[in-house]
C-alpha cells in the first residue's frame, strides 16, 4: 500500500530525543518517543549505552550517548554503591565528576546523531545535545521532568542543603526570591566554568545563562512532562511552556512484562501490603531502608512488598517471610494500586506512579529534586514526609499510622489518582512537537 503524501512528509522529519540520568529520566523519554513514532515521525533516542536493550525492545531507534555508567565506574575506580553514596553526599559531585567531564564526548556523539535532524528534544542534563544543536543550528525543545528545574521565583523549590532558606522563600514575594535565586545561580554557575570553556573551544558565543536552568531553554520553548497538580506554568517560565502531564512507561526490559504469579498470589492472599521502593539509583546503596521499613510494618501488623533491585536480591532474600514478599522489580502501575501505602524516595518517576495509583505515600527524600517533589506531594495533601536521618522503625511506624488513619488524605489521594490517570502527557507533548516542527518549517 502506498503511503499518503502527508505521511511521507511527516516521516521525513527527524526528531532526536536525548536524555541523561537514571530510569526516572529515561522512561518518560521512551514514552514520548513511542508517541512521536506512532504519529509518523522519524524518531531516534540517544541515552546511556546500558539502556540499548530496553530502548530497542520498545521498538525505538537507539543511539549511545556517552558516558555510560560502566565508563564512569571504570574511570573513577568505584562501584555503583560508592558512586551512589558520593552523589547523595555531595550535590556538586554529580556535575564535577559524572556529567561535565563527559560533555565533549556527548557533544561529539550528538553531532553525529543529529546531523540531519529537524529538531532535538533534550532533558535538563543533556548539555552535549544542546551544544550540538546550537553548533548545527538545529532548534531544540527542553523537556522538564520536575517543577524544580524551572527555578521559579513565583514557586521557589525546596533545596535540601538550605532547608531554612527554602522555608523562608515561600513566605516572600517573587521580587526578593528572584534576587536570592540569582545569588544561588551565580554560586552554581562556578561549577559550570568547564562548560563555558568548552563553548569557547567549539566556537560558540559566550552566554551569561546558567546551563542547568535558563540555559537549557531555547525559543522553541519547553514542555513540563509532569502533572500540573505539582505546579502550573508560572509567569517567569520560558515562553512557550506547556505542562502536559506525566507519561506512562513501566517495563523492566522494554517489553510487556510477564506476570509474576508469585507476587499475584501474595497480593491475593491477604490485606493490601505496604510497598517499599527506592527507584533505580538509591537502590544501589539502600542502607537500612528496607530493614527499618519492615520493622515498622510489623509494628503496625502490616504485610510488606520490598522492591530491592537485582543486585541486592540475594542479600535481602532472607527478609522474605509469610508476611513479606521480596523481589527485584514489579511494574509500579500494577503493584502500587494494590498497596495500603507506598514508601519511597520521592524520585519523579516513582512519584508519578504513586500519584497515579491513588494510594497514600510516605516519602523519604534523599537529595536533588526529591525534597521538592516530596514537598509538592505533601502540599497536595496525599503524602507525609520523613527525612532520612529520622527514618527508623519507630518514627516510620508513627508516620504510617497517621497516614493510614487519615480518611481525608486517603480520599485526596484517590481523587488525585483519578486526575493524574486522566492525563496523557505523551500525546499532548507529541502534538506540541508536531506543531513546533510545522511552525519552524513556516519560519
Amino acid at each position: 500500500m502506498r503511503q499518503r503524501p502527508t505521511a511521507l512528509k511527516t516521516l521525513s522529519r527527524k526528531v532526536v530525543l536525548a536524555t541523561v540520568g537514571s530510569l526516572g529520566d529515561l522512561h518518560p523519554f521512551i514514552a514520548l518517543a513511542a508517541a512521536l513514532r506512532d504519529r509518523g515521525l522519524n524518531v531516534h533516542l540517544a541515552c546511556a549505552p546500558e539502556y540499548q536493550g530496553k530502548v530497542e525492545a520498545a521498538g525505538l531507534a537507539f543511539h549511545p550517548l556517552r558516558p555510560g555508567f560502566d565508563d564512569i565506574q571504570r574511570d573513577l575506580g568505584i562501584d555503583r554503591a560508592e558512586l551512589t553514596r558520593r552523589v547523595v553526599a555531595d550535590s556538586g559531585f554529580l556535575f564535577r565528576r559524572l556529567v561535565l567531564p563527559y560533555v565533549r564526548e556527548a557533544y561529539e556523539d550528538m553531532m553525529r546523531i543529529a546531523a540531519d535532524a529537524d529538531l532535538i528534544v533534550s532533558s535538563s542534563l543533556a548539555f552535549g545535545a544542546r551544544l550540538a544543536g546550537e553548533k548545527r543550528g538545529i532548534p531544540w525543545i527542553a523537556v522538564v521532568l520536575q517543577p524544580m528545574m524551572f527555578l521559579s521565583s513565583h514557586d521557589p523549590p525546596v533545596i535540601l542543603e538550605a532547608a531554612r532558606l527554602s522555608a523562608l522563600l515561600r513566605t516572600l514575594g517573587p521580587t526578593p526570591v528572584r534576587y536570592l535565586l540569582w545569588i544561588l545561580k551565580k554560586g552554581v554557575n562556578r561549577v559550570f566554568r568547564p562548560l563555558h570553556a568548552l563553548r569557547r573551544d567549539l566556537g560558540l558565543k559566550p552566554t551569561p545563562q546558567n546551563p542547568l536552568f535558563e540555559g537549557q531553554f531555547s525559543h522553541a520553548g519547553a514542555i513540563g512532562l509532569y502533572s500540573s497538580l505539582l505546579g502550573p506554568v508560572r509567569p517567569d517560565y520560558p515562553q512557550p511552556t506547556s505542562i502536559v502531564g506525566f507519561t506512562v512507561f513501566d517495563s523492566e526490559d522494554g517489553r510487556s512484562g510477564a506476570r509474576d504469579f508469585a507476587l499475584e498470589e501474595f497480593l491475593n492472599s491477604g490485606p493490601a501490603p505496604l510497598v517499599f521502593t527506592l527507584g533505580s539509583l538509591l537502590i544501589n546503596d539502600p542502607g537500612n531502608f528496607y530493614q527499618q521499613g519492615l520493622l515498622a510494618a510489623r509494628i503496625l501488623g502490616k504485610r510488606s512488598v520490598l522492591l530491592v533491585g537485582e543486585q541486592a536480591l540475594d542479600a535481602t532474600a532472607s527478609l522474605a517471610a509469610a508476611d513479606v514478599f521480596v523481589c527485584a522489580y514489579a511494574p509500579h502501575s500494577t503493584l502500587f494500586p494494590r498497596a495500603a501505602a507506598i514508601i519511597h524516595h520521592g524520585g519523579i518517576g516513582t512519584l508519578a506512579q504513586a500519584l497515579r495509583s491513588g494510594r497514600p505515600q510516605l516519602i523519604v527524600p534523599h537529595f536533588a529534586d526529591q525534597p521538592d517533589n516530596a514537598a509538592r506531594a505533601q502540599r497536595l495533601g496525599v503524602a507525609r514526609v520523613l527525612p532520612p536521618r529520622r527514618y527508623r522503625s519507630a518514627t516510620a511506624s508513627r508516620e504510617l499510622r497517621l497516614l493510614l488513619g487519615d480518611d481525608g488524605l486517603r480520599a485526596r489521594a484517590r481523587r488525585t489518582g483519578e486526575a493524574v490517570s486522566a492525563e496523557d502527557g505523551a500525546a499532548q507533548a507529541s502534538r506540541i512537537v508536531l506543531d513546533t516542527l510545522e511552525r519552524l518549517r513556516r519560519e
